[in-house]
């Protein structure tokens, strides 16, 4: 999967992890290119049905070439976001706060350290919401569901690389 790594300071919350996307020690598994990752991740941005567990529904508000802006349906939540594209090499969600979503960021950042050897670097910032010292460690749990939806996420991109999708 890779390495994770996280830090809180004043209220905020910044998390980041890493998901390998080709392992060059594995020749039996099938290699991903930027362009199939760099597509799946942009789906993933126009499609979050597709990729993200509660999306009751979704409507695209504006949309550019290097833009969106989006309203999700969660159960009983409405959350807004702003995303830039970089083209295949970075995707940044902006969730634009209300009094019940505080502001959030989402970088997801394709590496290539090597030719063929792809990573997402994904990174989150957003308020903390352990609020007491005897809270659960609700921002520990927050971190976990990251991590899972985006090993998810990379696991789709790859089933819909595999089936010619892109």
């Amino acid at each position: 999967m890779g390495s994770t790594a996280s830090q809180k300071t004043g209220g905020q919350v910044t998390f980041e992890h890493i998901v390998q996307i080709n392992d060059l020690t594995k020749p039996e598994l099938p290699i991903l290119t930027r362009f199939q990752v760099w597509e799946g991740l942009v789906l993933r941005a126009r499609r979050p049905d597709k990729f993200l567990v509660g999306v009751d529904d979704y409507e695209i508000l504006e949309q550019e070439p290097a833009y969106m802006k989006r309203c999700l349906q969660l159960p009983g939540l409405e959350v807004v976001d702003e995303i830039t594209f970089w083209h295949e090499t970075r995707i940044e969600y902006q969730t634009q706060p209300t009094h019940t979503v505080p502001a959030a960021t989402l970088v997801m950042d394709i590496e290539e350290p090597e030719p063929e050897s792809l990573f997402v670097r994904f990174r989150y910032h957003t308020a903390s919401i352990e609020n007491t010292a005897d809270a659960m460690p609700y921002d520990q749990y927050l971190h976990q569901a990251y991590v899972a939806t985006d090993v998810e996420t990379i696991q789709i991109i790859r089933q819909l690389a595999e089936t010619g999708v892109f």
